[in-house]
């Protein structure tokens, strides 16, 4: 028997902590190996995540081999022993790659901070310092786009990004979620890589303070328009919104309260921490309590000087993405279609790190 285990959520969206495989047998002599309560490791998508006990198991409305009642008692009676009830399989949760072979669309958006704490751009050293053609040397955000940036987009359906700024002041006023570029969405990472650059040939004046939520805003209405054109040919969408920033954020109450107004559109929130500053508020972003059941997680925080490989980066970019949209869609009890035209066998490995990759990776 397997036994899953979830965190109770009162508006029904619970979240899977872990599971485990066991026997009743197992499971009702658990509490009574030499004295002692016997753990069962939980696991969630091969790692472990924690230990259930079991405090107190025994049998109830026990059938013979025949399917009979013990002792064979035509009209059931059970010495006052409670009947089995009709047992019923719940749904089976669906897999990410379920959704994705099912035809669920990924969409990427990204926001750059162009807020004053990244230092004046004219100085070397600073995050947005272009270093000259001939070093070809990239700067950091130029390193986040290539290296985040290209682990998202093989996701994204059309390859189509839209790539909006925040905290640069334009004629006076500070503006919390700009576009970025000429059009409102680019072609593939080299767009995302123009956009970014071209913001520095406006007459921008970088500015305070580091603010998330018009991006967080935009992003969600953005998520639902993606899916209401998806339902319009019968298939999901899920957007991934990407914030690189290199400042704390300031207003982290207002943030929280759009992260869980968010939480009711298909969306996810990756934030990138550029540099070496001090990222506490982001970690609490990342971590803040959802046991009240009003939302669900949809962030992820990573910092990017913590990773120096590409396969590292990967795997803490894509770490919770995929329980987050299976999450969001099997809550609502959306579950994954069916793509025809899928081959199993046509699906790409992403193969071990090597040097020349992470050199690239690493600018």
């Amino acid at each position: 028997m397997k036994i899953t285990v979830w965190d109770h959520r009162r508006r029904g969206n619970h979240k899977f902590i872990g599971e485990f495989e066991t026997t009743i047998s197992a499971l009702v002599e658990s509490q009574n190996v030499d004295g002692e309560i016997v753990s069962f490791d939980l696991y969630k998508h091969g790692k472990l995540t924690g230990y259930c006990e079991a405090i107190k198991a025994s049998l109830h409305g026990v059938v013979d081999a025949d399917g009979g009642d013990p002792g064979g008692d035509p009209e059931g009676d059970l010495g006052g022993i409670e009947k089995p009830r009709p047992f019923t399989a719940p749904q089976e949760r669906p897999e990410f790659i379920d959704y994705l072979t099912g035809g669920c669309r990924i969409s990427l958006a990204v926001a750059i901070d162009f807020t004053a704490s990244n230092g004046d751009p004219r100085q070397e050293g600073t995050p947005h310092f272009f270093h000259p053609p001939e070093s070809r040397e990239w700067n950091d955000y130029e390193k986040a786009i290539f290296a985040v940036g290209s682990i998202l987009a093989k996701y994204d359906s059309d390859q189509q990004f839209p790539v909006w700024g925040f905290g640069a002041k334009y004629n006076n006023v500070v503006r919390h979620c700009f576009q970025c570029g000429t059009e409102v969405e680019v072609q593939g990472v080299q767009g995302i890589m123009d956009a970014y650059r071209g913001v520095f040939r406006t007459p921008l004046t970088m500015s305070y303070p580091t603010r998330f939520t018009e991006v967080i805003s935009t992003a969600a209405a953005y998520a639902r328009h993606e899916q209401d054109v998806a339902n319009e040919e019968g298939q999901l969408s899920y957007t991934i919104l990407l914030i690189l920033t290199a400042g704390n954020v300031e207003d982290i109450q207002e943030t929280k309260e759009q992260l869980i107004a968010a939480s009711k559109d298909p969306l996810s929130v990756v934030i990138v921490g550029i540099g070496e500053a001090n990222f506490e508020g982001m970690d609490f972003l990342d971590n803040f309590d959802h046991a009240d059941g009003e939302s669900r997680d949809i962030t992820k925080f990573v910092q990017f000087n913590d990773y120096q490989s590409y396969n590292a980066l990967t795997a803490a970019v894509l770490d919770e993405i995929p329980e987050q949209l299976v999450g969001y869609y099997f809550s609502q009890g959306i579950l994954p279609g069916r793509d025809d035209e899928f081959e199993m066998d046509q699906a790409h490995v992403q193969p071990p790190d090597d040097d020349e990759r992470t050199l690239t990776f690493l600018g």
